[in-house]
């Protein structure tokens, strides 16, 4: 796990609204897997925590530098969403997309929660 000291420093760019929080990390990963492993799975707490959200509540998109994607929710609505328009390899509640450009998946995203 990373601290909140090493997130910090690398210069996470957060855009967030009610339903979703984006980050664009400014980072190269080989797959949305090890982005997952490397650092998604440390910045949920932290942003939560940052932008005092419910952990169990918060909808995080991360896209790193090379547009690989990892989506952690536990709101099976929105993983149902997604999944069905493109069927991402998911592990527990984090769905991984290495072949997807990020605006079709926010748009998505935008429109569930319209």
């Amino acid at each position: 796990m990373m601290s909140g000291k090493e997130i910090e420093q690398m210069n996470i760019a957060f855009d967030s609204n009610k339903q979703y929080v984006v980050a664009q990390v400014p980072k190269y990963y080989d797959s949305a897997e090890d982005f997952a492993l490397g650092l998604v799975y440390s910045l949920k707490p932290y942003v939560a925590k940052k932008l005092n959200i419910e952990e169990n509540k918060l909808v995080l998109v991360a896209i790193s530098k090379n547009e690989k994607i990892v989506i952690i929710s536990e709101d099976r609505r929105c993983r149902d969403w997604l999944a069905r328009s493109f069927h991402p390899n998911c592990i527990g509640n984090a769905q991984f997309y290495d072949n997807v450009k990020s605006e079709l998946i926010l748009e998505e995203i935008k429109v569930l929660v319209s």
